[in-house]
């Protein structure tokens, strides 16, 4: 590997220690390969390295004997080329690899780099954890190599009793004992789920940079095709939280999923892994509907369609490729995985048995999609059943925490929310959705406790005949939109759900009839929506010309163009969708 073009700079940084101690066995730091890796490491874009990490290596480097360096020219190289990417990576804040490299250079492109980035994947996670591992063994092994002369020499004078009083010796052997664990913990290597939070110097700002540039990462958050969703959710599904949603036997819990699977596959293309080496994927663990069924459901929900038997075999892969993208490839790199599981034949440590499976087989989970909660055991043992279900929840959000993803699932809601929706349907009512609540949950409110978002779920028909999803927020733990319902269409299959994103929405906030003008002056104050996409001019027009667009205009729905003749179509068409850099057509503030 050409190491031409790195600056010579850096030795003179190396400070040497007051005190000249023996070289520890177990410090590799010279290792061409461990210079190697670290090389590597400091431009490798990748999650799992976090800054108490980098910080180590920079430790870990202080470590090594001036003599060494001066005597080595080549890995003093190396080690100037590391040190200039921990500069930019804990100075600068730097994750992106050209970034890096040209910070590295002293912002001159250089041929023959020691890291071709042309061709360089960054290290997967094994190897970052490998690394993090050795070189806090490392400082370990250098911790106690620069204490034992102080801990020995206590220890000597406690066992020939050369010290005045009890309380004295005592004292010494304590703070030579704390002392060795505070370095310890200095250097321990540290995840995301070891994280504290502390107000000391040096960890605070550690601490707040970490949930800094995690909350800023516009890619912390899975989009699905809906926007009415999105603003329940808050943007999207964020990861290390579990998301339930309910609803009542055979009313398209189980359809959703298998929608949002497919949408997040469709509409996070430029998602990147947390391991770089990996291919990102999207689970489906279903425990009632067995693989055959979940495929056709898959063919219904990309292409529109509403049988595969309907086709031709070649046809219907056809038509799932080229029509539903059902494809793998640099530009749709996003892969689904569905595996089916018998009812009660597992629990819930069989998600990191799959997910480590997957890992093997070169691939990265980024969503977690289980259906559903009553069919998955507990790795506890409860006689309740309401126990057992608060349960799940809970082992689910210790997955999603660990494996940094978003777990999805589904539950049931009770017979009383079946009497209240069967008695709304017989009377003609709309907005069914919103007759339900907490108490309606079927299985066990600590479902809802321990989740960090719970949505209720009621299919309906509008009075033109068209089916909608009611989707009502009960819970969220965390920012989100002041829009607690939506409603958002199927097409003709009744299982496809309408995608907008990107799109002036086709959701609808409500499916009532009267007071449509009260509704629509009730958002404008609310969301302040100031505009709305006129397709016979391909502009953005304002709402007090609301009148004028409405004799004649032409409005995007969907995938289809349809021309507004009531209130009722221009109702949905006018809401501000969330905040997506695809969505530029409209304009205002975001409700």
């Amino acid at each position: 590997m050409a190491i031409e073009g790195i600056r010579d700079e850096g030795v003179s940084n190396f400070v040497k220690p007051e005190k000249q101690t023996r070289p520890p066995v177990a410090n590799r730091a010279t290792d061409p390969f461990i210079l190697d890796l670290l090389c590597k490491m400091v431009v490798t874009d990748n999650k799992m390295i976090r800054r108490s990490q980098l910080l180590n290596v920079q430790q870990f480097l202080d470590r090594i004997p001036v003599d060494e360096i001066t005597r080595d020219e080549k890995a003093r190289r190396y080690i100037d080329f590391i040190r200039r990417g921990l500069e930019a990576r804990l100075e600068y804040n730097l994750t992106n690899p050209e970034m890096i490299m040209h910070h590295i250079n002293g912002g001159i492109i250089i041929e023959n780099q020691l890291i071709d980035l042309s061709n360089f994947r960054g290290l997967a996670n094994n190897e970052i954890e490998w690394i993090n591992a050795m070189v806090s063994e490392n400082l370990a092994f250098t911790h106690i190599d620069s204490e034992v002369d102080n801990v020995l020499d206590v220890c000597t004078r406690f066992k020939t009793r050369d010290y005045n009083t009890a309380a004295v010796i005592v004292k010494e052997v304590e703070a030579a004992i704390s002392n060795l664990q505070n370095k310890f913990r200095q250097s321990r290597n540290e995840t995301h789920v070891d994280a504290m939070f502390n107000l000391a110097e040096g960890d605070f700002q550690d601490c707040v940079r970490d949930a800094y540039n995690q909350l800023a990462n516009p890619k912390r958050k899975l989009l699905s095709g809906m926007q009415g969703l999105n603003e329940l959710l808050g943007g999207g599904f964020e990861d290390g939280r579990v998301y339930v949603f309910f609803g009542l036997p055979g009313e398209g819990k189980s359809a959703l999923l298998v929608n949002l699977m497919y949408q997040i596959k469709k509409y996070n293309k430029d998602y990147k892994c947390k391991d770089p080496t990996k291919i990102p994927c999207v689970v489906l663990l279903t425990m009632e509907n067995v693989v055959t069924e979940t495929t056709e459901r898959v063919f219904s929900v990309a292409t529109g369609n509403e049988s595969m038997i309907d086709y031709e075999v070649d046809d219907v892969i056809q038509m799932m490729r080229v029509d539903g993208g059902l494809t793998l490839d640099e530009a749709n790199p996003v892969n689904i995985i569905v595996k089916y599981m018998p009812t009660g034949s597992i629990d819930t440590s069989y998600l990191y048995t799959l997910c480590e499976d997957l890992e093997d087989q070169g691939y990265e989970v980024i969503a977690m999609i289980q259906d559903y909660i009553a069919r998955i055991r507990s790795t506890q043992h409860f006689q309740e059943t309401r126990f057992e279900y608060g349960a799940v929840i809970d082992e689910f959000k210790t997955f999603a925490q660990i494996k940094d993803i978003p777990v999805i699932t589904a539950s049931q809601l009770n017979r009383d929310a079946a009497r209240h929706i069967d008695e709304n349907r017989q009377q003609n009512k709309n907005d069914l959705v919103r007759s339900l609540g907490r108490s309606n949950i079927s299985e066990s409110i600590l479902i809802l406790n321990n989740a960090d978002a719970g949505f209720m779920l009621a299919p309906e028909m509008s009075q033109q005949g068209e089916k909608y999803m009611g989707i009502q927020r009960v819970k969220i733990r965390y920012r989100a939109s002041n829009l607690e319902s939506v409603y958002i269409p199927f097409i003709h299959n009744g299982i496809k759900m309408s995608e907008d994103l990107g799109l002036p929405p086709t959701y609808r906030t409500t499916l009532r009839e009267k007071g449509f003008e009260d509704t629509y002056a009730e958002k404008s104050t609310m969301y302040q929506t100031n505009a709305i996409y006129d397709m016979n001019t391909n502009t953005v027009a304002p709402t007090d010309n609301i009148e004028n667009i409405f004799n004649g205009a032409n409005f995007i729905s969907g995938d289809q163009s349809t021309q507004a003749t009531n209130m009722d179509v221009l109702m949905p068409m006018v809401r501000k969708p969330y905040l997506y850099d695809s969505c530029d057509v409209f304009d205002g503030p975001i409700c």
